[in-house]
């Protein structure tokens, strides 16, 4: 694979310098340049094709000699250009104020510039960064003369600054013929943390590039440009972050941030401490009612990035939605974390629409008035069997079985009883269920849903850009990122119908908490997506060593196990619904459905059961009043007579009345009655007998009496009189009168 990298290299000439135009002057340094661009193109690019960029800055400045600087620099160049004669090389002579980018492909830039060292950092640099260009080239610094040593190194802090870190300065001396190549190491050994300090690698010595010893050790290849070492020497590194829970956590009670970090940033910030040999000091953000903070289009910045780009900070943590401001301005590191943003809102059952809208399921209006139609139909057609038809519908059963008369009607039975069979069934079923199953919770299945159904909508004026694109949506509540925890813990408290916009993990650590008391629900729906990563000053080599270890790490599979340790996803259900996770004691609140439905069934079957005395009542009511019969002897034949006719004729009455089997049974008893008598009385030949007869008489007459509803012992004991008086009569015929008359 190709390297996509970049070699700057700078021709500073520097005025005061004395005869530089002699010809091995121009061998000495064109000599010392060719090697290292041959050294660089050959061993790093891999001879790979790649472009040499010339720019020119002065135009024909003169010397105080007369004589224009530029010739130097066209004499230079002249010397180079002749020099690249492999096919891979292409020139481009563009002029230095079309400079766009430093790193688009495989290149070596040349800019010669007339201007002393601090003028260059102060001067041009500056136009560079408004143009955001990338540094994370390879630049070279040519210096005909040595400037001072505070000028040297007020300007290695500039570029470091910028973040500029490949620079080697090549600077003359005394001795025209040796030139000393300077770069500077922001970290070293020795406590040396970003000490910006001249340090010499090499020479060049007639034209010829010469290493010095203790940079031996070096790769060949890396010589004179070293790539920045994963290594910070113990120095402490300045984090701009916040306690954000499950992401960073702070477990320690020191006060800088320097202790023990926890979460899934604070986890992965602690295992590339110990990787790159670094500390961390966790720089909280400034007081500005910003937290993430962003970079605006004039250049100024608030929050966690503010630090980043007045460089109180090397670094900050977190999740950015991208934009030109941000991009122009910071590098980010490898992504080592994916968040989603959805909507939670407080637990809740669903509220149903009627008091008694569970008392009407599974049927619609048109079942139950199709039961009602028939109702009404079976009682204008059929009043006497009206209650009937009601039990059936209750009780899946008849009253009474229809008569032998009942053919036609007993196929509509059959039907009716299947048909409510039907509905009974259904109905209760539901019921069951209604009563068994856990109350079903508030749907809150997507943002159109809650928006629907009352819910405000709160969320960070960032997100509410990058969700609804200006375009308000109705009870909108806008917070900044700082007031997210306290809003949360408002929204519990209060109960209120409010929807947040948060992270799914933030959701869960506030879950995860307390499981006795309400928490929140998350939706199925995912607003956005966002990445988390670690955002460095543009240009910054301090996210290529970061981003070796992300990659790693994250191939390892060790976010994925701190994302595991640190959150429980159990803590997604709800604690509303039924999953085993709390027990609670019944109370009288529990059941007070229960008992409502009770209380209706018991009124109900109240109503049923009056209605039911009612109609018996009713019917049990003759169509004409029944006078009382008296017996009272009397020796008129005459009068006996009637008196015995109106005796049987208030019996038939009676007997009419009753089912056909009890009033055959009744007749043949009364029949086997009279028959008795009478051959009582034939037998009878003596006086005595006669008084036996009037005697059977009258305890015949108590004895009918008794069959009409008196009680049986006036039967039992005329029938002994009999035996008394010497005459058998059957005591099957008289004593076994059918149960429905004692």
């Amino acid at each position: 694979m190709v390297q996509q990298l970049a070699v700057m290299l700078v021709l500073l000439v520097c005025r005061g310098s004395g005869a530089i135009d002699r010809h091995p002057y121009l061998d000495w340094w064109s000599g010392c340049t060719g090697a290292i661009m041959a050294r660089f193109a050959t061993d790093t690019i891999g001879g790979a094709s790649w472009q040499l960029n010339a720019y020119g800055l002065a135009g024909s400045r003169r010397r105080s000699g007369g004589r224009p600087v530029a010739h130097f620099r066209r004499d230079l160049l002249d010397r180079l250009l002749a020099g690249l004669s492999a096919p891979n090389v292409s020139v481009n002579l563009a002029p230095y104020e079309s400079t766009v980018d430093f790193n688009p492909r495989q290149q070596l830039v040349l800019i010669v510039i007339d201007q002393p060292l601090g003028a260059f950092a102060r001067t041009y640099l500056p136009r560079l960064v408004a143009k955001n260009v990338e540094f994370r080239g390879y630049f070279l610094l040519l210096l005909p003369s040595r400037p001072r040593a505070n000028e040297l190194r007020r300007a290695l802090e500039r570029l470091w600054w910028y973040r500029i870190y490949n620079v080697v300065l090549l600077v003359g001396n005394r001795h025209r013929q040796r030139i000393q190549l300077i770069t500077y190491r922001p970290y070293g050994p020795g406590g040396c943390c970003e000490c910006i300090r001249p340090l010499r690698i090499g020479q060049c010595v007639d034209g010829q590039l010469q290493q010095q010893q203790q940079q031996q050790q070096q790769r060949d290849d890396a010589f004179p440009y070293a790539r920045f070492e994963r290594n910070f020497y113990g120095c402490r590194l300045r984090i701009a972050s916040f306690e954000r829970v499950p992401f960073m956590q702070f477990m320690g009670p020191e006060a800088d941030g320097s202790g023990r970090l926890g979460g899934i940033e604070g986890r992965l910030l602690g295992l590339l401490a110990g990787k790159l040999n670094f500390s961390a000091s966790i720089v909280p953000p400034p007081d500005d009612g910003q937290v993430w903070g962003r970079i605006y289009p004039n250049g100024s910045a608030d929050g966690a990035l503010r630090l980043v780009l007045d460089g109180s900070a090397h670094l900050a943590l977190g999740g950015y939605f991208p934009y030109p401001a941000l991009l122009a301005s910071t590098t980010q590191s490898y992504s080592y974390y994916i968040s989603d943003f959805v909507l939670a809102v407080p637990e809740a059952f669903a509220t149903a629409s009627g008091p008694f809208e569970q008392l009407l399921k599974p049927f619609r209006w048109p079942i139950w008035t199709l039961i009602g139609v028939e109702l009404a139909v079976g009682l204008g057609l059929w009043p006497v069997r009206a209650l009937d038809q009601w039990r059936a519908l209750l009780g899946d059963s008849l009253p009474r079985v229809a008569g032998a008369g009942s053919g036609r009607v007993r196929p509509l039975l059959a039907l009716w009883l299947l048909h409510a069979l039907v509905l009974r069934e259904s109905y209760k079923g539901s019921l069951v269920g209604y009563l068994t199953a856990a109350a079903p919770l508030a749907d809150i299945s997507s943002l159109r849903v809650l928006v629907a159904a009352g819910y405000h909508l709160a969320m960070t004026e960032e997100l509410f850009h990058q969700v609804f694109e200006g375009r308000a949506p109705p009870r909108l509540l806008l917070f900044e990122p700082g007031a997210g925890p306290a809003l949360l813990e408002r929204i519990l408290r209060d109960r209120e119908r409010t929807a947040a916009v948060y992270t799914r993990e933030e959701i869960i650590a506030i879950n995860q908490r307390d499981r006795a008391t309400i928490n929140f629900r998350l939706s199925d729906e995912k607003l956005l997506s966002f990445h988390f990563s670690m955002y460095f000053k543009r240009s910054s080599p301090l996210a290529g060593a970061f981003n070796w270890y992300i990659r790693r790490v994250l191939a390892a599979g060790f976010v994925s196990r701190w994302h595991a340790d640190t959150l429980d996803r159990r803590f997604l259900r709800p604690t509303l619904a039924t999953d085993g996770q709390s027990v609670k004691v019944l109370t009288l609140a529990h059941l007070a459905s229960a008992y409502l439905l009770l209380a209706a069934g018991l009124l109900a079957a109240t109503v049923a059961f009056t209605l039911e005395l009612g109609c018996a009542l009713v019917a049990s009511i003759p169509y004409r009043p029944v006078r009382p019969f008296t017996f009272t002897p009397t020796t008129n034949p005459r009068r006996r007579m009637e008196t015995v006719q109106q005796l049987f004729r208030v019996l038939g009455e009676r007997v009419a009345k009753l089912p056909v089997a009890q009033q055959t049974e009744i007749i043949d008893t009364v029949r086997q009655m009279i028959d008795a008598s009478q051959r009582m009385n034939r037998s009878a030949g003596v006086s005595g007998a006669i008084i036996n007869t009037s005697s059977s008489s009258s305890s015949s007459s108590r004895t009918t009496g008794g069959i009409l509803g008196k009680s049986a012992s006036s039967y039992e004991t005329s029938a002994v009189a009999v035996k008394q008086g010497s005459l058998y009569v059957p005591p099957g015929a008289i004593t076994s009168s059918p149960s429905c008359l004692l």
